[in-house]
This record gives structure tokens, sequence and C-alpha cells, in this order.
């Protein structure tokens, strides 16, 4: 194998270090895990902490660095992203090693959009560190990606090119390395040593590409063939959209992959994501036999619970194909109790799956949120109060936990308790408009029960007041006209008297 032109040797391509160190996926997907759900609650900035908290521990896994990408976009174009990141962010990477580094300028680079100059030179960085610490697929995705930012500076630096030059060489990717060569070689004609450089790595790109470093070596130019066959494998991979043929490829190769390593955890996560994409009956059954068979094995939970997931996708279809059917036939009697027997069925489901979550990652109180949810929905109002109750305390969800255990307790008949805890689901800060309005209208109701069965004018009064309030804003939500003179009727009963 050519030596690399600048003291690394091209084989580095997945960024191995003298030394690898050693990652823990396991321990990265937990945070990974966090960082979803804090990002569909809408909490960026929190889910960009987890997303690098996750990297640390494992910076091979391409899905943290997608992750931790969109999360800092979506935080950038939200309001909360017009404020400076909280130290919290950075303090969440500190330190002094290559991979802490690595990850600073990964969130430098995320940080600079409005800034290229600022974005190319953090580029420059993420690639000097991630070529240090072993960091797979995602050496390759940085270097890409470094050298599209720092040709994109509108004032290049030569320096830039020159340090990323070397970085790209020293990563194995010496096609990269030449073309950020000859750009630094356009921005100074006059550097001699630089042009023996740029020529040098050329060379070697060309003798890399073609497989004359083995000749003689046995396997030779059969061995480049081989390398390009792979080569086309991993690009249909890594393919979004995929036609069937490579579909049915890139599963041959993983199943090959994994009969020669049944006990590497990224080979069989990779067949695992393959088999769903396809998605035909038989790679779900495949997809989760593997995974219970993997779970079995490691005690690893996500693995059960990608089995649980790939029940309820299917559970899921057969609510979506009962409901075309009735939706084909509303009057019939048999589809309408086929929909709502499958519809309790994926609830039931989902209750089960969810209370494992609960019981394997006890702390993330979002689970007991949407456990409680299922509750809920199946007329357990108790079971749900009780999940609700716990999961109230998590800032990320907590007008939402309010808003549901408020009506738990109002369909308990519990209404002094739903009344106040829709009145402290109001308080929450950060509760959107939509989501005050459908809180307002609820304690409305709770009011109005109030007025009904205790004979509370007070109750009524207040009922009557924010039915109001909800119909000048939207006459047609829900049925808060009617409810309005509803109300006007009790009040005045209740005056009467």
């Amino acid at each position: 194998m050519i030596s690399g032109f600048f003291g690394k040797k091209s084989g580095d391509a997945a960024g191995s270090a003298a030394t690898p160190p050693s990652y823990s996926p396991d321990k990265a997907e937990k945070f990974f895990h966090h960082a979803r759900v804090a990002f569909e609650a809408e909490k960026y900035e929190y889910a960009m902490q987890l997303w690098l908290r996750g990297l640390q521990q494992d910076p091979r896994m391409l899905v943290g660095v997608d992750g931790y990408n969109a999360a800092a976009t979506a935080f950038l174009n939200s309001p909360e992203g017009k404020k400076r990141v909280s130290k919290d962010t950075r303090d969440a990477i500190s330190g002094s090693r290559d991979i802490d580094r690595f990850l600073l300028a990964l969130y430098e680079w995320s940080m600079s959009v409005e800034d290229r100059g600022a974005a190319a030179s953090a580029a420059v960085r993420a690639c000097e560190y991630v070529s240090k610490i072993g960091a797979g697929d995602v050496t390759r995705w940085v270097g890409e990606h470094a050298y599209s930012s720092v040709r994109k500076d509108p004032k290049p630096r030569k320096d830039n090119y020159v340090r990323l030059m070397k970085a790209l060489d020293s990563m194995g990717l010496p096609d990269l390395a030449v073309n950020i060569g000859e750009d630094a070689r356009r921005l100074d004609p006059a550097d001699g040593q630089l042009a023996n450089d740029v020529k040098m790595l050329a060379a070697k790109a060309t003798m890399a590409k073609g497989g004359y470093e083995k000749t003689g070596q046995e396997g030779g130019f059969r061995q480049n063939i081989r390398d390009s066959s792979k080569q086309k494998t991993l690009d249909e991979a890594d393919r979004i959209s995929k036609t069937e043929d490579m579909k049915d490829r890139v599963i041959a190769t993983a199943e090959q992959e994994l009969a020669l390593r049944p006990d590497d955890i990224p080979t069989i996560e990779k067949l695992l994501k393959f088999l769903m994409e396809r998605g035909k009956p038989a790679d779900e059954e495949r997809a989760h036999g593997l995974a219970m068979a993997t779970f079995e094995k490691t005690k690893i939970f996500r693995f059960r619970q990608f089995a649980g997931n790939v029940r309820t996708r299917q559970a899921r279809r057969k609510v979506s194909e009962a409901k075309r059917m009735l939706d084909a036939a509303p009057g019939e009697e048999l589809l309408k109790s086929i929909f709502e027997t499958e519809s309790r069925s994926l609830i039931e489901l989902e209750v089960e799956e969810l209370k494992l979550c609960v019981e394997n990652y006890p702390t993330e109180l979002s689970w007991k949120y949407e456990l409680g949810k299922r509750f809920f929905e199946l007329g357990r109002y108790e079971d749900a109060i009780g999940q609700f109750q716990e999961a109230q305390s998590d800032p990320r969800v907590r007008g939402r936990v309010l808003h549901m255990l408020g009506l738990s307790f109002l369909k308990c008949e519990l209404l002094d308790e739903s009344i106040e805890t829709f009145r402290r689901a109001l308080e929450v800060p950060d509760l959107l408009p939509d989501d005050q309005r459908d809180v307002r209208y609820d304690l409305c109701c709770a009011l109005q029960s109030s007025g009904e069965v205790h004979r509370n004018l007070a109750a009524a009064e207040e009922a009557e007041k924010i039915a109001s309030q909800i119909l000048i804003q939207a006459i047609g939500y829900k049925d808060i006209k009617a409810r309005r003179e509803t109300l006007k009727k009790l009040v005045a009963e209740l005056r009467a008297k």
C-alpha cells in the first residue's frame, strides 16, 4: 500500500488511529434515543447536546452526525435560534481529547451558516481531528462536506486549502486532496513546493485508483476490480432512493457480511435497516427474528425495541387497511367492527411496548407520557393519571402532560382536580397558541360540569366567559357556538335561584 504523502497511510480512509480507541455504541444509542425524543418535542438545542454526547461515546455512527445536523438546522431556523447558543451546549463537548476537538469543530461548523469563512476554517479543523479518532464512515462524510465548505468560502484562504489537502490525503481521500490542491495552486501559482506536492498527490491517486501499487502482489488488478464492485455496492447502500434491484443487492451483500461476522452489532443494524427499507412481509419477519435473537444474545434493549416497532408497523398497516375498507362502505357494520377491533389491538400492542420502554428507560419521562396517552385512549383513566403524574416534571412535555392529566381527572369526574390542573397547564410558558385554546376549551367544559353538578354559579360564569372569548377568536371551533348558548342558559338559571 502506498504511504500517505504527508506522513500517514492512505489506507486510513476509515480514520484509524495508531491505537484504535474503544467506543461504546450502546451508550451512544441511549443518548441518540433521548435526542430523538427532544427533537420531536422541538427542544432543538437540547437535542444538539444529546447528539454530541452520543457521538462522544461513538463518533463512528453516521446517524449521530445526521441527527446532530438536523437538530442544529432546526435550532437555527427556530425563534430560539435567534439567541446565542447556551453555555451548556459547548460544555457538552468540552475536553482536550481529539474527539472533543473534532466535535467542537463540528459544532462551530454547524453554527457558522451565515459566515462561510468561519465555516470553512471549522470544517478544516474537523477534518484534521476526525482523521485521528477512528471514525469510520463519518471520516468520509466529514471530508466530502469539508471539501464543499472550503470551496464555498467567498474569500478563499490558501492556508485552509493546503491544510485540507493534507488532511484529505491522511484520511485516504486522494482524489479530493488533489482537487483541493489544484484549487490552492490557482490561488498561488508561484508556489513551486505546492505545485510539486499536488503533482505527487495526483500520481499517487492515479496509482491507487488503477491498482498499480499492487503490481506483483496476489490480486493486482483483479483486486481493484473487486474493490470497484465493492464501492458500487457501498454507493447503492448509501442512496436514499433505491431501485428494487439495488435493494436486493444491498440486502444480499449485508446477509453475506452477517454470515462472516454474525455477532457484529453494526453489521446487524445495517441488515435490519435494509430489510425494513425493502419492506416485504418476509423482510419484516426476518428483521423481527434477527432483532429478537440479537436482543436475547446481547440484552441490548434497542433491538427489542426495534422488534416491537416491526410489530407496531404491521398493526398500523392493518388499521389503515380496515379504515380504507370502511371509508369505501361506511354503512357496513362488519367493517366498522373490524376497524374498531384492529384499532384497539394496535393501542394495546403499543401499551405493551411502551411499558417495556418505561421499564428500560425509567428516567425518560416522555415514555410515561406516551404510555399515559394510550391508557387514556383505552379508557383506563386512573392508569393514565398515574403515568401523567410522573411525567409532569419533564419540562419538555409539561404543558401537554398537564392537559392530558386534566382530561383524565375530568373523565373520572374529579372536577376540582381537573379545573386546577387545566389552570396549571395554562401557566406553562412555552404552550403554543393552538394548545392554549384546546386547554381553555377543556377548562370551560370542566367549569360547566361543576356549574351543572354542584350548581356553582361562579364556575358557570367563568365557563361562559371563556366560551365567549373562544367564540370571538374562532367561531367554528368544535361546538363552541352551541356550548356558549347552553352556558348562557345555565348562568341565567343559576342566577334566578
